[in-house]
């Protein structure tokens, strides 16, 4: 399935602007044709690395994504159906509703690969450390061999994972929602590795299972921006 990820900022407390984007989601978007559900990002902090213990300098892969609050994930029947949901009267109308207490950052189009099935509160949603990676390979085809292959080998040891969810990124539009270039939005994933909560991660990253895992995540990507994530699905 293709996915639409809208990152935005918020002007207002990140519960309000939550609430204010999950009424206009509903006022305006539900029931659009080719929107298969949409999932809502509740951001809960940014980590400044990732790793648990914030020791290593920041690397994060745009300055506009230190400035994410709300995540919201179109899943659409196709890549097309995207760019028709964002050139609707319904978007425009949405976007307005919205901002008074947000704004666009940048959006991205991605398809899915799910290495772990989601499971328990995962499935509709739940606890996610949410990741924007850059590749470190020379090649986009190289990045998705390693990170589909390699990299999500090593996560299905993790213990007390509820999902991995891998969305390899195939399209990139600045805040106006205009195509931009990769060299302007060099983002080439987004990593869901999906707990119960926040004890359930933390427990995971300090096991030794991490620890190869954390070397691969260094050979695979030049920048990482690593945010917390509280996410429901509205539809």
């Amino acid at each position: 399935m293709s996915m639409k990820t809208v990152c935005l900022a918020a002007l207002r407390p990140v519960p309000e602007v939550v609430e204010a984007v999950e009424r206009a989601v509903r006022e305006h978007l539900l029931g659009l044709a080719d929107v298969r559900q949409i999932g809502l990002g509740k951001v809960v902090r940014h980590v400044p690395t990732d790793y648990i213990a914030n020791d290593r300098s920041y690397g994060g892969v745009v300055a506009e994504a230190d400035d994410i609050g709300v995540v919201l994930d179109l899943h659409v029947a196709h890549a097309g159906a995207g760019a028709q949901v964002v050139a609707s009267p319904a978007w425009r109308n949405f976007l307005l509703a919205i901002s008074p207490v947000a704004r666009p950052l940048f959006s991205l189009d991605s398809e899915a690969n799910i290495p772990v099935p989601l499971r328990a509160r995962s499935v509709h949603g739940g606890f996610r450390r949410w990741l924007l990676l850059t590749r470190k390979a020379a090649t986009p085809q190289a990045f998705r061999e390693a990170w589909f292959v390699r990299h999500a080998n090593l996560v299905r040891h993790l213990p007390r994972l509820d999902g991995y969810v891998q969305n390899l990124v195939s399209a990139r539009y600045d805040a106006q929602g205009k195509p931009v270039p990769y060299e302007e939005l060099p983002i080439d994933g987004i990593a869901e590795v999906c707990y119960a909560d926040e004890a359930a991660m933390v427990e995971s990253y300090a096991s030794d299972a991490r620890l190869p895992l954390r070397d691969d995540g260094a050979e695979l990507n030049a920048r990482v921006s690593t945010v917390l994530i509280d996410a429901r699905v509205i539809q």
